[in-house]
C-alpha cells in the first residue's frame, strides 16, 4: 500500500502574500502566530479545487478572486461569542443612553442600532433585549437593530435564533423566561426579539449601504483588534461619518482608539467607557489637551440631558427631562494610578487569578502612555485562558502603539514557543531581553528555545544567568504563575544535562 503524499509546505513568502490578500479583502490580519491556521485553510481549499497549495496561492494572487477569498476567510474567522458578553456596556445602554436618545428623538422616529461584526447573532439579539428592557417591554418608538457580518456561515446560524451551551451563560433567569422559548437543552429567541433584528452580509471594508447613515448606536466589539492600525483608522473614520450627532460607539476593551483616531470623544456611563460623536455645538467648545499629551478627554454630551437610571417600574414615556449639564472633563488618570493598575494586575496574573486581573484592567479606559503595557498584560491573561488568537492580536496592537512594550514581545514569543516554533520565538524573546535584561523569565524561555534548536552554548549561558537572577527570589515566589524554586531547579537540571553532553 502506497503512503499518502505529505502536504506541500508553503514558503514564508507565500504565507505573507496570503496574509496580505486577506487583510486587503476583509481587514483581518493574521500575524505569524496564525501561520499554521492559514496553511491548513489553504490546504483545505486547494484540495477542494484539485490544486496544490502553491498553485492555489499563485492563482489567487493573479486573479484576486473575491469569492474565493470569502471562502478562505470563512475557514479562518472566529465566531465565538455570548449573549451579554459585555454587561457594563449593556447596562449603560439600558439605563442611560437609550433613555437619552428617547428624549432627544422626535416622537415616532426609530431608534437605530448597528451590530457591526455580529457573528452568530448573540450581540444583536442582546441589543434588542436591552432595548425592550429599557422600555419595560412596551416600545414607545420603533427600534431597529441592523446586524452585519462578513461570514455567511455565521449569519445562517444567527437567522435560526437557536442557542445552547456557553453562549447562554450570561443570561439571567428573567431574561431566559421573557425573551426565549425553551427547546430541550436549547433556547430559541422569542419572536418579539427577532422581529427587531435585521441580518445582512457586509464586508466592513466595502461601501456601507444607505441604512448605515445616521445610526444612533454602533457596537463593533472584538473586530478591529484583528485589523492593522491603518485599517482600523479608516474604519473609524467611516463610522464617524455615518454615526448620528451625539451617537455612541461601543468597542471592545482591547480596541483603544488612543493614538489611532481622535475625532471621537469618550465618557464614562454606568462604569462603562463609551465613545461618542459630539454635536457641532460641543465641537466649538474648547477642549482640554488630548490624551496624547498625558491627559484624558472625557466629557458628557453637552447637548443631551443627563439622566440617572430610572426605577424598573417607571415607564419610559415618563422620563423626566433635565436641563443639560455643561461639559466637564474627567480628572485624568495619573501615572501612579495607571502604575497601580499594572502592579495589581501583574500580582494577580502571577497568582493565577486571571479573571480578577482582567477585571482590574477593564476598570479604567485604555488611553494614555500606559495603555500598551496594560493591553499587553490583558493579552497575557487571555493567553492564560487559552484564547491565543485574541492574545496575539492584543499583543500585536500593543506593539503597534509602542514597539518598546516588553510584555508584548515576551507574550508573542511564548505563543510561538507553544506552537512549536522556537526560532520565531527567539526573535521576539531577544527583543524582550534587550528591553529588560534583568527578567529571569525572559532568560529562562530564551534558554528553553535555544536548547530546542540545538544552540547549546547559548542555552547554557542563559540557564546559568537565569539561576543567578533567581537566587535573589524566595523559592515560593510566583513568577508568571510559576514558583521561582521550580524555575531554578529546572535550570540546574538542564545545565547538568547540557554540560554532561559536552564531556
Amino acid at each position: 500500500m502506497s503512503t499518502p503524499a505529505k502536504p506541500e509546505l508553503l514558503t514564508p513568502r507565500q504565507i505573507s502574500a496570503l496574509r496580505d490578500l486577506l487583510a486587503a479583502y476583509c481587514g483581518v490580519y493574521l500575524d505569524e502566530t496564525r501561520n499554521a491556521s492559514l496553511a491548513a485553510a489553504t490546504q483545505r481549499r486547494a484540495t477542494i479545487l484539485g490544486q496544490t497549495p502553491q498553485n492555489y496561492v499563485s492563482n489567487l494572487g493573479l486573479s484576486i478572486d473575491r469569492a474565493e477569498l470569502q471562502r478562505l476567510a470563512e475557514l479562518l474567522l472566529n465566531h465565538e461569542t455570548q449573549f451579554f458578553r459585555n454587561r457594563p456596556h449593556m447596562q449603560a445602554l439600558r439605563q442611560v443612553i437609550i433613555p437619552e436618545l428617547h428624549q432627544r428623538l422626535p416622537p415616532g422616529a426609530p431608534l437605530r442600532l448597528w451590530s457591526a461584526g455580529c457573528a452568530t447573532g448573540e450581540e444583536p439579539y442582546s441589543l434588542a433585549i436591552t432595548a425592550l428592557e429599557a422600555f419595560n417591554d412596551r416600545l414607545d418608538r420603533p427600534v431597529e437593530v441592523w446586524a452585519t457580518d462578513l461570514s455567511t456561515t455565521a449569519l445562517e446560524r444567527a437567522h435560526t435564533g437557536i442557542y445552547k451551551g456557553r453562549s447562554l451563560a450570561n443570561l439571567n433567569s428573567q431574561q431566559r423566561a421573557r425573551y426565549f422559548t425553551a427547546r430541550g437543552a436549547e433556547l430559541a429567541v422569542a419572536p418579539r426579539v427577532r422581529e427587531l433584528v435585521h441580518f445582512e452580509q457586509l464586508n466592513l471594508l466595502e461601501p456601507f449601504p444607505t441604512r448605515a447613515r445616521g445610526v444612533h448606536i454602533i457596537f463593533c466589539q472584538n473586530v478591529t483588534i484583528y485589523f492593522q492600525v491603518q485599517t482600523c483608522r479608516m474604519l473609524m473614520e467611516r463610522f464617524y461619518q455615518n454615526l448620528d450627532e451625539g451617537g455612541s460607539l461601543f468597542l471592545g476593551f482591547s480596541e483603544t482608539l488612543w493614538n489611532i483616531f481622535d475625532r471621537f470623544r469618550w465618557r464614562e456611563v454606568e462604569g462603562a467607557f463609551v465613545y461618542y460623536k459630539a454635536s457641532m455645538d460641543a465641537l466649538a467648545t474648547p477642549l482640554p489637551p488630548s490624551p496624547s499629551k498625558k491627559t484624558l478627554e472625557h466629557q458628557p454630551l453637552a447637548t443631551l440631558p443627563t439622566i440617572r437610571p430610572r426605577p424598573k417600574s417607571e415607564p419610559p414615556a415618563q422620563f423626566t427631562p433635565r436641563p443639560p449639564r455643561p461639559p466637564r472633563p474627567l480628572a485624568p488618570i495619573s501615572h501612579p494610578a495607571a502604575s497601580e493598575i499594572i502592579a495589581q494586575g501583574q500580582t494577580l496574573l502571577d497568582a493565577g487569578q486571571t479573571d480578577a486581573a482582567l477585571a482590574i484592567f477593564y476598570s479604567a479606559p485604555l488611553v494614555g502612555a500606559h495603555a500598551p503595557q496594560i493591553l499587553a498584560l490583558a493579552a497575557r491573561a487571555h493567553a492564560d485562558r487559552g484564547d491565543l488568537d485574541l492574545a496575539a492580536a492584543e499583543a500585536r496592537r500593543a506593539l503597534e502603539l509602542n514597539p518598546l512594550t516588553t510584555e508584548a514581545h515576551l507574550l508573542i514569543g511564548l505563543i510561538h514557543a507553544r506552537q512549536g516554533r522556537p526560532a520565531a520565538a527567539i526573535t521576539q524573546l531577544e527583543r524582550a531581553r534587550t528591553l529588560d535584561s534583568e527578567s529571569p523569565l525572559i532568560l529562562f524561555h530564551l534558554a528553553e528555545c535555544y536548547r530546542q534548536i540545538g544552540r547549546a552554548s547559548e542555552a547554557l549561558r542563559d540557564y546559568r544567568t537565569t539561576m543567578r537572577k533567581l537566587a535573589t527570589h524566595p523559592p515560593d515566589k510566583l513568577i508568571d504563575g510559576v514558583a521561582a524554586g521550580w524555575l531554578s531547579e529546572t535550570c540546574r537540571r538542564y545545565v547538568a544535562m547540557i554540560s554532561g553532553e559536552g564531556l
